[in-house]
């Protein structure tokens, strides 16, 4: 088989790979422990009478909202970038495969093309007298 095209993908699959091992291993083990700890929702000033206190409860349950969706977001996103290299990869060396069979088989059609012109060319030459020259 010939070359061909040939892409290199490794780092796409690097990529890939590193994106979704840092998303598995380490994002989402920590977004668990995370969501754990804050699931049972704001306990600071839970005694308090103060209305300031109460506000910043509900201004902090709001970020905390906010940031767990914005978590959740960036893994999702984590993980559609990563299928998406590995999808483009597998595509581009799907595609150097079929280009080196292409090239292989319009190599072939040019040596055989070159064989059968070189064999019509020598029977046509072999009913020429005189060797190869026709007499004026």
């Amino acid at each position: 088989m010939s070359d061909g095209i040939n892409v290199e993908t490794d780092g796409l699959n690097k990529f890939s790979d590193q994106v979704q091992d840092d998303t598995s291993r380490t994002l989402e083990p920590g977004y668990s422990d995370a969501r754990v700890s804050f699931g049972t929702g704001v306990r600071f000033g839970a005694n308090n009478a103060s209305g300031s206190v109460h506000a910043a409860k509900a201004r902090y349950a709001l970020s905390v909202q906010s940031s767990t969706a914005n978590v959740e977001e960036y893994m999702a996103a984590a993980r559609v970038l990563a299928d998406a290299a590995a999808k483009v990869a597998a595509a581009l060396d799907a595609t150097d495969v079929r280009a080196a069979d292409r090239t292989d088989w319009i190599n072939s059609a040019l040596a055989a093309a070159a064989t059968e012109a070189a064999a019509k060319r020598a029977a046509a030459e072999s009913h020429i007298p005189h060797g190869g020259r026709q007499a004026i």
